[in-house]
């Protein structure tokens, strides 16, 4: 009688920690997706501030031409 009871013991034990292994997987899928939405915000913001940098390089570039343009209209 009790070699009867020993596979379902057994079992039940397998589905109870499968369950809980279950619950863990979808604790960490959810964080695994969270840290994945702050990683893209974050390579979206680096991306927008490469634009800008680039933007603020030309800007730069251009305000010393003119300046060397100036200092060049000044000489004798």
């Amino acid at each position: 009688m009790k070699n009867k009871f020993i596979p379902y013991i057994i079992a039940m034990t397998f589905l109870t920690l499968s369950g809980c292994t279950t619950n863990q997987n979808k604790k960490i899928n959810s964080e695994l997706h969270s840290l994945k939405d702050k990683v893209e915000n974050i390579s979206e913001e680096t991306q927008s501030l490469q634009s800008d940098l680039q933007n603020t390089k030309e800007e730069a570039i251009r305000a010393n031409q003119r300046l060397d343009n100036q200092v060049h209209g000044y000489k004798k």
